[in-house]
């Protein structure tokens, strides 16, 4: 038997209720929704969360101004991962820098982990001298974007399947009361037959 004939006794089969059809047409375009368009979404919000995070870090850049600077003190150790991995850890540290003014300014700043007094390290100042932090690298701005993919990604796949539970759950509820409505019509008549 051809395909086309299975399904086309499915279609026309007694047994086959409208919400049966409902139901597989829905699993059929939600299940798309969730591995076909959710990634895409994804990869579009991370595109789009990419380029948000270049203007704000170059914004960050343009508000910004750097300036060498001096440790006063130690600032401590790296403390090993049990990873083996050391991303660059920075501890509030007191330095100094001489202004435009050409006077000298004692500040806490972070610094990287290791640095030893007397080691120079660059800080980054507001408009008004303030200490402030690193505007957003390459790594900041990519760890951005890939949060964002994921995080669409998930939701949008998650909303889908959810939706399928929903409409599984409501499509279940009618299919039962419609069954114990035709019960009620039906049973009385069964029942003082086999009775």
């Amino acid at each position: 038997m051809t395909t086309c004939k299975k399904f086309r006794q499915a279609k026309g089969n007694p047994l086959r209720r409208r919400s049966d059809a409902v139901e597989g047409w829905a699993a059929l375009l939600l299940g798309l929704l969730a591995l076909l368009v959710a990634p895409v979404a994804g990869v579009a919000a991370g595109w789009a969360a990419h380029a948000d995070a270049a203007v704000h870090a170059r914004a960050q850049v343009a508000q910004l101004q750097q300036v060498r600077a001096t440790l006063v003190r130690d600032a401590p150790d790296y403390v090993p991962s049990q990873s083996g991995v050391q991303n660059e850890v920075m501890y509030p540290v007191k330095v100094r820098w001489t202004d435009e003014g050409g006077g000298p300014v004692v500040a806490t700043a972070p610094v990287s982990a290791g640095l030893e007094r007397g080691d120079r390290t660059t800080v980054w100042l507001d408009r008004q001298g303030r200490v402030a932090t690193q505007p957003w690298g390459s790594e900041a701005i990519w760890a951005r974007a890939l949060t964002a993919a994921f995080l669409v990604t998930v939701t949008t796949a998650t909303l889908a399947l959810l939706a399928r539970c929903l409409l599984r759950r409501a499509l279940d509820h009618r299919r039962i009361a419609a069954w114990e409505r035709d019960w009620r019509r039906v049973g009385p008549e069964w029942s003082r037959r086999h009775a």
